[in-house]
């Protein structure tokens, strides 16, 4: 019996319906299992967070979990990716901002400092899986490792912008070793923060921000150029 053209539309659209709803609800749960996984990993850290832990955290079957991640290490680096979508979709401003060099360098330091504020730091779990030597095949310690490079080359590559194209041409890798020392220091204020020691970090901040452009400054010198980092480049 040949059907109607309405039913069969409405059908198809029930259908279409229907299938986006499941893709909804699975969305869902996925985002519900990574959050709920956030938070234990920041009180109990990786060794001590288990999936029966996960599932009871997000209101979701164990089974649910392992349809979604097929073992802890794999919802972890799902986990550190999902979170690093979320850190670069913040991090543009660097290269649309029209301040000072100088004031951008303060901001990029404050906001790592910030993050150890941050009650579920995806940053505070990562150093830990990456001091972690013998988890050197984990999954999730990759993933943090590549999402350190991820940072380091996007750090390397405001440097380029920022220094005068004299610095680069007379020392090639100097944005990219100034790059690894502002990396390494941030993560020096990052951690003492975490710690909870009573240290004034913005003074900190505004000193090592000083140290850095001095290191800048001198490089320029090397170069035979002057440079204020007080001066927006055109």
């Amino acid at each position: 019996m040949t059907q109607e053209p309405g039913t069969v539309i409405a059908r198809s659209v029930q259908k279409k319906s229907a299938t986006a709803g499941r893709a909804q609800r699975t969305e869902e749960s996925r985002r519900r299992i990574l959050e709920a996984t956030l938070e234990l990993a920041a009180e109990k850290g990786y060794e001590g967070t288990a999936i029966a832990q996960v599932a009871k955290r997000s209101g979701l079957p164990v089974g649910s979990v392992y349809w979604h991640f097929e073992n802890k290490d794999k919802l972890f680096a799902a986990l550190l990716q999902h979170s690093l979508d979320e850190w670069e979709g913040r991090q543009d401003w660097l290269f649309r901002s029209k301040e000072p060099p100088s004031h951008q360098l303060e901001k990029m330091i404050s906001n790592r400092t910030f993050e150890a504020t941050e009650a579920t730091s995806f940053w505070r779990l990562g150093l830990l899986l990456a001091l972690e030597r013998r988890l050197s095949e984990s999954a999730a310690r990759q993933m943090f490792l590549e999402i350190r490079q991820s940072r380091l080359d996007l750090i390397s590559s405001w440097w380029q912008q920022a220094l005068p194209p004299e610095v680069t041409s007379h020392d090639p890798g100097f944005p990219l070793r100034l790059a690894q020392f502002t990396m390494a220091a941030a993560d020096g204020l990052y951690v003492s923060t975490s710690a909870g020691e009573d240290w004034d970090a913005t003074a900190l901040t505004g000193m090592l921000v000083d140290s850095i452009w001095h290191l800048a400054r001198q490089a320029a010198l090397r170069a035979g150029v002057q440079y204020d980092p007080e001066l927006t480049k055109n």
